[in-house]
């Protein structure tokens, strides 16, 4: 498979975004928030978009995107197969 430019940066990512999910959920069971009910609401709100951030890149690397990105490579691995596969040359017939 290609590597383009921003392929590490996703890979960095999908490691980072559910890393900081499962360190806030920690930190918010051992020292709940002591905030008002506005700031407690909006800090619920960004749980919970991390909170799906992760599940989109566990769907992704876990649910049907792999294969589809295994069937891209299989693909592209049979036709560059194909490709050099060297074909013979056909002569006209003399006579």
């Amino acid at each position: 498979m290609q590597s383009t430019p921003w392929s590490d940066t996703q890979k960095i990512l999908a490691l980072v975004i559910p890393v900081c999910f499962i360190v806030v959920i920690f930190v918010w069971m051992f020292f709940p928030p002591r905030l008002g009910d506005g700031a407690t609401a909006v800090l619920n709100t960004l749980v919970g978009t991390l909170g799906s951030l992760t599940a989109m890149i566990i769907t992704f690397y876990f649910g049907s995107s792999r294969g589809a990105a295994n069937k891209d490579s299989t693909i592209a691995t049979l036709a560059g197969a194909q490709q050099a596969v060297p074909t013979e040359s056909v002569k006209p017939p003399t006579g």
